[in-house]
């Protein structure tokens, strides 16, 4: 779980919601990306941002299986026992998300149809050996490395499985990194998208990046369309 800064309120909740889990035991990694006031019991890391602390905290894993939190995001209580249950002899098991308010009140609902449907990291469960086994890590610098995490991740095919189960919390706030980015770094996404749609080698690299760039593209468009 990597921390930035997260208000207290938001960070509490968080980890109340990991260590009231019922499915036991657990490994918590906390990696704290340089906040201004440090993290309890956390590693504590110079400021390089989500990706690079998200790397950092991998290489700490030791569980069977793998699940990025992000610290003012919470899990409803049986999401990981739900999650263990239900991946079976898969690599990766993807679920779905409520999006809530920073007070916890449900605003909406992710469930995922396909199995690319959801490009953040979260809302899933990976098995650490296929991890380790495969070469992908977050992209550092850039913003929506969920994106960039996850078109890499499908396009090399894991054992998978979905189910309609949201057991993930996001949370919408306005202060979050993806409500600040700047339009070249959007224009970058679409742009590096472009590139896997053209130069992906299978007809199925090549819809995974197709579908992708769609989707973010109408993302976008619909924010641009509330700004205005």
């Amino acid at each position: 779980m990597p921390v930035y800064n997260v208000a207290p309120a938001l960070l509490q909740r968080c980890l109340r919601s990991i260590e009231t889990q019922t499915y036991t035991p657990l490994q918590l990694i906390v990696a704290d990306d340089g906040s201004d006031t440090p993290v309890a019991d956390a590693i504590r890391m110079p400021h390089r941002g989500l990706a690079a602390t998200r790397n950092e905290a991998l290489t700490y894993a030791t569980g069977e299986y793998v699940m990025f939190v992000d610290a003012d995001d919470y899990l409803l209580p049986d999401c990981i026992e739900r999650a263990v249950k239900e991946i079976g002899d898969r690599d990766i098991l993807q679920f779905g998300m409520q999006r809530v308010t920073t007070d916890g009140d449900r605003i909406g609902l992710l469930i995922p149809h396909s199995f690319y449907r959801l490009t953040s990291a979260c809302g899933r469960l990976y098995r650490r050996q296929w991890l380790t086994d495969n070469p992908i890590r977050f992209e550092e610098k850039r913003y929506y490395e969920d994106v960039y995490f996850s078109v890499r991740m499908w396009q090399l095919h894991p054992r998978h499985k979905v189910i309609r189960y949201a057991g993930y919390c996001y949370t919408v706030n306005p202060a979050s990194i993806t409500a600040t980015v700047h339009e070249k770094d959007k224009e970058a996404l679409c742009e590096w998208l472009r590139h896997q749609v053209r130069d992906a080698k299978t007809i199925a690299n090549k819809a995974i990046a197709a579908y992708t760039l769609m989707r973010v593209q109408a993302h976008f468009w619909k924010e641009r369309r509330k700004s205005n």
